[in-house]
């Protein structure tokens, strides 16, 4: 008897253990999920930690108390600022709030704000955990959802849906340093849907920043649905980023702007009168900013083949001292003819000196010119450096001088152009004369050129894999063509190469792939990526412990945001490998692949979206994920064989005390 009572205390025992950690397993399943997607950013979600403010001052809002806390113009009084506002439930149709105090705090508890909208008008001002659903004119906010108007404001994981009424200005957030500059505000883990109707009249970007200075835009989703608008050239280049009227995210005179680890897609809807255009991402006159680790995708499905379209990635005018750094940039359209309209992942336009663009994953697919990196100095002189990127093109070529699909493009000077993958192709039947090349100087600016080019891998359907042309006032002279796999449509190697125009040039030492050659070594990088490499980003820190009692720590794509520490920090000290720029040549798993006249796969960008950078890091976050995986499902199995063993030793306890009874 006394050992079927053993039998059974431990039994209970196992029982209770099993269940128990049944429990643990379940409770603490968010915690264990790892996104490898640099693009997502719900990681960062704070409700998913069930935060709650928990301060002695904090104020709950809703629909029936909110004019104790505002006045008859919606304007927050004096009382109340500087405490932590917590606002609860749905607001329908009150115009706007706007927040005069300095250091004030603004969350949401289950809130909807329906055609309501906030002005920051204040420093310090913190506003998170909203939602924003809106389809009317906000004309008395600057057209914004969120208008940013004080300094060192954060607003973070708001989810903005804009539908812009037709031909009105509609912005999701909009920082507005017109008057006196603003500084330090930081958009970190925003969702932001705009689907804009200005067709003919009005300006609709998703998130739009004006003389900011040390903004940081990191971890947000913008999803634009935009119409094709004519660009303003009234002031030429100098208009600022009022010449286009449509972007997904814009940015003028915000120098040291961090744009880091977004989401931006932009997709057209519609197309206006004129040289129908839209930028992604514009970027104009911020100087010493990086641009790292984004996703950019713009896809014009609207404009059929032989109809002209003006697309670009990333548009940056007038600046100095800027970092793109490892970006997915992605472009597809089924528009374009001869010798018109563009389908440009990036392009650079000067006065531009010490950009360097390096590691980036690069595709383009059209029906008309299509260049992977364009850079001119028609305005200015523009120096670049092109280090270790992927860049994969396809579009229309003839013997048009604009009739030209390249790899890169580069109307400048003193450009290095070093190992980099570029593969280029045409949708029609390659004639010769055809401007196709992988690397060019083909459409003629004044000056004295000179490139440094090594190191890289080409391929194209094309006659020469560099093409490097002067003429007409413009010389190529004391250039280097070294060390690069070379392959044309017919000839490899030096012979895939043509350089005139100039003296002193230098063609040496390149093979079609049957040799060897010399590889890049760290050393060779230069110095504003040796720079990037050993001065990782640091943030300042969002100073969001108010939300949080427990110092929560949130992971995102490698990077971590600590609420208890209130830091922000984003890795970037790692070097990475010399054949890195030949590995994201399979990093496009998510991408729609389409093939050119000479059957060569050529990667365009994905209508779903891509899914990030495959690079160390996330590879590391993804391997990371299936261990974690792999130790729950054994958890689950010992639970179930636990669980087994404590019922098959009830049942024997069982049935023993039947026989003993009997």
């Amino acid at each position: 008897m006394k050992f079927e009572c053993k039998i059974l205390v431990f039994s209970i025992i196992v029982l209770l253990f099993s269940m128990s950690f049944v429990c643990a397993v379940d409770g603490d399943n968010s915690t264990l999920s790892v996104d490898s997607s640099v693009q997502s950013v719900s990681s960062l979600d704070v409700d998913k930690l069930n935060v709650n403010a928990s301060v002695d001052d904090n104020i709950v809002i809703n629909q029936r108390n909110y004019k104790m806390y505002f006045d008859d113009n919606n304007v927050l009084k004096n009382d109340y600022g500087g405490k932590v506002l917590t606002f609860s439930g749905k607001f329908t149709d009150k115009c706007v709030f706007t927040i005069d105090s300095k250091d004030t705090k603004i969350t949401g508890r289950n809130t909807l704000f329906n055609n309501t909208v906030f002005n920051i008008n204040a420093d310090g001002v913190m506003l998170t955990n909203l939602n924003f659903v809106l389809d009317k004119d906000f004309s008395e906010n600057e057209g914004a959802c969120v208008l940013i108007n004080g300094n060192n404001v954060t607003v973070y994981n708001v989810d903005i849906e804009y539908n812009v009424p037709k031909n009105v200005t509609g912005f999701g957030i909009y920082s507005n340093g017109l008057d006196e500059g603003l500084s330090d505000v930081k958009l970190v883990n925003n969702t932001v849907r705009l689907h804009g109707n200005a067709l003919n009249e009005g300006y609709n970007y998703g998130v739009v920043l004006t003389n900011t200075r040390d903004a940081l835009v990191y971890g947000n989703a913008i999803e634009c649905e935009l119409p094709l608008r004519a660009v303003d050239w009234m002031a030429e280049i100098y208009g600022g980023i009022s010449m286009d009227s449509v972007a997904g995210l814009a940015a003028d005179s915000c120098n040291g702007l961090r744009l880091s680890n977004n989401y931006i897609k932009c997709v057209v809807n519609g197309v206006a009168q004129g040289e129908p255009t839209l930028d992604a991402v514009l970027i104009y006159a911020c100087h010493n900013s990086t641009i790292e680790n984004n996703t950019i995708i713009e896809n014009d499905y609207v404009t059929q083949k032989g109809e002209v379209n003006y697309l670009y990635a990333l548009d940056l005018y007038l600046s100095n001292d800027v970092v793109i750094y490892g970006n997915e940039i992605h472009v597809r359209t089924n528009g374009g003819k001869e010798a018109h309209g563009t389908a440009y992942p990036i392009q650079v336009t000067g006065q531009a000196e010490n950009i360097l663009i390096a590691f980036n994953n690069i595709s383009s697919y059209s029906n008309g010119p299509n260049i992977g990196i364009y850079s001119q100095n028609y305005y200015g002189v523009t120096h670049i450096d092109i280090i270790s990127n992927y860049i994969n093109v396809t579009g229309f070529a003839s013997k048009h001088s604009w009739a030209l699909v390249a790899g890169i493009e580069v109307q400048d000077s003193d450009d290095r152009i070093m190992n980099n993958t570029i593969i280029v192709d045409t949708v029609n039947e390659f004639e010769k004369g055809f401007n196709v090349y992988g690397v060019s100087y083909s459409q003629t600016t004044g000056g004295d050129h000179k490139y440094n080019i090594q190191y890289n891998n080409v391929s194209t359907n094309g006659d020469y894999a560099v093409a490097l042309k002067g003429g007409g006032g413009s010389t190529v002279s004391n250039s280097i063509v070294a060390n690069n796999i070379l392959n044309g449509r017919k000839y490899g190697g030096n012979r895939a190469v043509t350089i005139s125009g100039g003296t002193g040039n230098i063609v040496v030492n390149n093979t079609d792939g049957s040799k060897t050659v010399r590889k890049m070594s760290n050393d060779e990088y230069p110095d504003s990526l040796k720079n990037y490499f050993n001065n990782p980003f640091k943030g300042t820190g969002l100073g969001l412990g108010w939300l949080t009692d427990g110092g929560n720590s949130l992971t995102h794509g490698g990077n971590s945001l600590n609420n208890g520490g209130n830091s922000l920090n984003s890795i970037g000290g790692v070097n990475p490998s010399e054949s890195d720029s030949q590995s994201r040549k399979g990093d496009l798993n998510s991408t729609h692949y389409s093939y050119g006249s000479s059957g060569i796969a050529i990667a365009s960008a994905s209508s779903s979206g891509s899914s990030g950078l495959s690079n160390g890091d996330n590879q590391q976050s993804y391997e990371i994920t299936k261990k974690i995986d792999d130790v729950d499902v054994f958890n689950v199995q010992t639970i179930v064989v636990l669980v087994g063993i404590v019922l098959i030793l009830l049942i024997i306890g069982y049935k023993r005390k039947e026989h003993n009874d009997e």
